[in-house]
């Protein structure tokens, strides 16, 4: 037997040893918001391993545990941003995988605004005076964790999700069902030939993404904002069945009672569509809605809603509270807009983390989950709340006091010691 493989046994030994060891975390005194259920008031969050192992208001605490004192502050899961451009996740020969850094300013500065989660898409971002630029079709996007300085822990699921491209021209509707059609044939006769051990068949060009959706293997993004566009794509849904996720659908709320029996989930601006200087467009949309009231109106009939931020890439370039960083001002946006807090939360962390399959571990502090969590200063949807500490993993990878992106913190409500008033 080699020394190479006796010292390889003896690390793996090692490190089972210390996995085996290490302690129960636990932190205590706080106001959680598990999202999944209701507040819990001196609550306690024991954690081990990277997953929850317990939330509750009168849990006994374990000898030997790492207690994090948070009297007086709030902790909600990490944040889910489900459309983020960040210029150190781009996909390098059609992946993200090989192109991650987990030292980039934009991952460290989305992470200290709450962001634990992002799906990263495969998008140009032109500062906040730049264009937001259109995502293009295709499988080209990744969830990645803001695991700073752990590259191993930074790429949860690659590819997922689909954006597919459409529009309601009768042209277009015509040709999609035509090849969607096209692309079920194909996946019978490829049904057929496995059960026979027969040669595959041949993929048309073209169907790559049809036949994905019809997979359903990923949920398929689409992009759709008036009552007629929302229309068309939910027929040719109806007839070839995919897992569809509405985006930008800014009319969708008249018809949000039939979003809902059709279990598809909606994702929207809190506060409207980006910014132009396009001064004749009116100041009310048809129906007398604006943009602001829409969550609420969607929330109200049961759908679904996942929040989208201002602007999906990070900007120190512009006026603040318009980028990925302001992804919890969009759900204080969304309540200042009659949405119910819980329901607001629940759209940046939940909500996306079921839209794209990863409920099981995110979104929600619960039994088994991830060990995903945040302490606010305040209440999070306060204005002046800011994240404190971010645990990923269960690895305390940030502490407002010891950043360097950040002055201490400032005196006054929702400053360290003191907790401001959860909105109302």
């Amino acid at each position: 037997m080699s020394r190479g493989f006796l010292l390889s046994i003896l690390l793996l030994a090692a490190g089972a040893a210390r996995a085996e060891n290490e302690p129960v975390y636990a932190i205590t005194g706080a106001t959680v918001l598990p999202v999944s259920g209701p507040p819990k008031h001196r609550g306690i969050v024991l954690f081990q391993k990277g997953k929850i192992l317990k939330v509750g208001s009168e849990l006994a605490i374990p000898e030997g545990a790492v207690v994090h004192a948070a009297d007086g502050k709030y902790v909600t899961p990490g944040l889910v941003a489900i459309e983020a451009a960040l210029s150190n996740a781009r996909p390098s020969p059609g992946n993200f995988a090989d192109n991650l850094d987990p030292y980039h300013r934009d991952l460290k500065i989305a992470l200290a605004s709450g962001i634990t989660t992002l799906q990263v898409v495969n998008t140009g971002f032109g500062g906040f005076f730049g264009p937001e630029f259109s995502i293009p079709s295709g499988r080209n996007t990744a969830v990645i964790k803001a695991t700073v300085g752990d590259l191993s822990g930074m790429l949860v699921k690659e590819p997922s999700s689909i954006y597919f491209p459409m529009n309601r021209s009768m042209l277009s509707m015509f040709q999609q069902r035509e090849n969607f059609q096209k692309a079920r044939d194909y996946l019978k006769k490829l049904e057929e030939a496995q059960k026979n051990k027969a040669k595959p068949p041949e993929l048309p060009r073209g169907l790559e993404l049809h036949v994905e959706a019809l997979k359903r293997e990923l949920p398929v993004f689409v992009t759709a904002g008036d009552r007629e566009s929302i229309r068309a794509v939910l027929e040719i849904r109806r007839e070839f069945p995919f897992d569809l996720v509405l985006a930008g659908a800014r009319d969708g709320w008249m018809m949000a009672a039939e979003l809902s029996a059709l279990q598809v989930p909606v994702l929207v601006k809190a506060r409207g569509p980006d910014f132009n200087f396009n001064l004749e467009e009116p100041l009310f949309e048809e129906g007398g809605m604006i943009p602001i009231r829409r969550p609420a109106a969607y929330a109200e009939a049961g759908v679904r809603v996942g929040l989208l931020p201002y602007r999906r890439g990070v900007s120190l370039d512009g006026l603040p509270g318009r980028d990925l960083t302001a992804l919890i001002f969009e759900a204080a946006f969304a309540v200042r807009g009659g949405m119910k807090e819980s329901d607001a939360l629940r759209a940046v962390t939940l909500e996306p983390a079921r839209i794209l399959r990863l409920a099981e571990r995110l979104g929600s502090l619960e039994e088994g989950k991830d060990a995903d969590l945040l302490i606010w200063s305040g209440h999070p949807l306060h204005y002046r709340s800011v994240v404190e500490k971010a645990w990923i993993n269960g690895k305390l990878v940030f502490e407002r006091e010891k950043s360097h992106l950040f002055t201490p913190p400032f005196s006054g409500p929702g400053a360290a010691g003191s907790s401001p008033r959860p909105p109302h």
